[in-house]
């Protein structure tokens, strides 16, 4: 093979590489995670301290929290969610606070919230997937019982905002969704939890 021919190879082997690595989502590093697998990251965290994360454990959901009821893979249900501020101003930063009860023992999942233009007049989607409560309380170490706050921050658009969301592994599959609620199953494991208004 000559020179020329080699180099269109590896060039159109490279825009390959780099167009199907940009069509999976990843998540964002807000809190640590860098994408590190579930199972590497729970090897490497240590012991639990749950007193570290004694803020995030609640008795009672808040009255304001809108109810949802769904349940992942029998083990984890979304209660509810409330938004922060009440009426998001358009490009503001609003604070999701998902409501999480533990059914029974999991092992470490991450969350993905995707944050779609619920018009669908634009294709703009905002990401958000994280492992809760800022990374310092893993699904892995949740307890049966536990019902956690669950804090994500975003900063809005000028259109509502379609709330979806589910559990998702570094090897790309997701904790089944069971029964959406008050929700709606999307068919692929991803909840549509509600949507969110922008005032003016």
């Amino acid at each position: 093979m000559n020179l020329p021919a080699r180099a269109f190879r590896l060039a159109s082997l490279i825009v390959l590489t780099l167009a199907a690595s940009s069509c999976i989502d990843r998540p964002y590093d807000g809190n640590g995670t860098n994408g590190t697998a579930p199972s590497a990251a729970a090897a490497s965290r240590g012991p639990f301290d749950r007193a570290s994360v004694r803020d995030a454990l609640l008795t009672q959901v808040p009255p304001d929290a809108i109810p949802v009821g769904a349940v992942f893979g029998g083990a984890v249900e979304l209660v509810g969610y409330r938004v922060e501020p009440s009426v998001v101003v358009p490009n503001g930063k609003m604070r999701l606070i998902f409501y999480w009860r533990c059914r029974k023992q999991l092992e470490d999942w991450h969350i993905f919230v995707h944050l779609d233009d619920a018009t669908g007049q634009t294709p703009d989607r905002i990401h958000a997937e994280h492992d809760p409560v800022l990374g310092r309380f893993h699904t892995g170490d949740w307890r049966p019982g536990d019902l956690i706050a669950d804090p994500v921050v975003v900063q809005a658009g000028k259109s509502p905002i379609a709330i979806f969301l589910g559990f998702y592994s570094d090897g790309e599959s997701r904790l089944s969704l069971d029964t959406p609620g008050r929700g709606r199953d999307d068919g692929n494991n991803r909840l549509f939890a509600g949507t969110i208004p922008i005032g003016q």
